[in-house]
């Protein structure tokens, strides 16, 4: 076998036999990865990416217009916190939105969560409010 060849698929087969680690994300990656997670799922005021979206465990319209119509705009941009952990005590981040236009007292109380893996991976809009009030630091 040709030297060259051979340390081609020395490389090949320690890269599938030692696969890279991912690395876990800073608090500040994480909410930037959060913030344009909203933003491409059409929660904000910007146009939603149709070929990107992530569904929420729970929604209430399969017609993908009706949903981002419903979707469109309810949460701020920025992000208004961040907690370390995930829903149940699990490893991740869980990066906490205010609503856009909160119509009474208790909205402006609650907002919306991504929650995300260690590394980012795992995105998803949390169904249920979260209380802001627990929110560990605010941005």
């Amino acid at each position: 076998m040709q030297p060259i060849v051979f340390s081609v698929l020395l490389l090949f087969s320690a890269a599938v036999v030692f696969p890279a680690q991912k690395q876990e994300l800073s608090d500040v990656e994480a909410v930037r990865l959060a913030e344009a997670f909203v933003a491409q799922n059409g929660y904000t005021d910007w146009r939603a990416d149709k070929g990107k979206l992530a569904h929420e465990t729970i929604e209430w319209t399969s017609n993908i217009d009706d949903m981002l119509k419903q979707r469109h705009d309810t949460l701020a941009r920025k992000a208004y916190g961040i907690v370390h952990g995930r829903k149940g005590g699990a490893p991740g981040w869980t990066v906490v939105f205010r609503y856009s236009h909160p119509a009474s007292k208790q909205e402006r109380r609650i907002g919306r969560a991504v929650t995300m893996n260690l590394d980012g991976s795992g995105l998803r809009v949390e169904h249920v409010d979260f209380i802001l009030k627990y929110v560990e630091r605010k941005l």
